[in-house]
């Protein structure tokens, strides 16, 4: 089972960091993320999606390593305190997404933020 949670993670977790990518990249995506104000997101919030990608990256490794894809260094405390950190993360945001006023953000945001919170506790206490 733990194998299908780490396939499940790892494409979420890179579907959302495409997503940031495009964002930075002044795609007109804007209406799924920091509340759909803006279409296409202004210079700060390009940088914020620049950053979000690095995060998300982050949790792809953290994802791949608590799944054992990365040899022993799953077994590795800081990457259990890391998984712990990105369930955090992920279930943080899926609260943020619901409350948000982008419908977009609630129905397709939110729920796959849960998604990877519920996959992320999963590796967390697989052993």
């Amino acid at each position: 089972m733990t194998d299908w949670v780490v396939l499940v993670a790892a494409i979420g977790v890179i579907a959302l960091l495409v997503f940031q990518v495009l964002l930075a990249a002044g795609l007109p995506l804007g209406a799924a993320a920091f509340g759909g104000a803006n279409v296409v997101l202004p210079r700060k919030l390009r940088v914020a999606s620049a950053a979000s990608a690095v995060i998300f990256l982050a949790a792809f490794y953290f994802v791949l390593a608590r799944g054992g894809l990365l040899g022993v260094v799953s077994r590795n405390m800081a990457v259990h305190i890391g998984i712990w950190v990105f369930a955090t993360i992920f279930g943080l945001s899926a609260l943020a997404n619901v409350a948000s006023a982008s419908r977009w953000e609630r129905f397709l945001m939110a729920p796959t933020a849960l998604l990877l919170c519920g996959c992320c506790v999963v590796l967390a206490l697989s052993s």
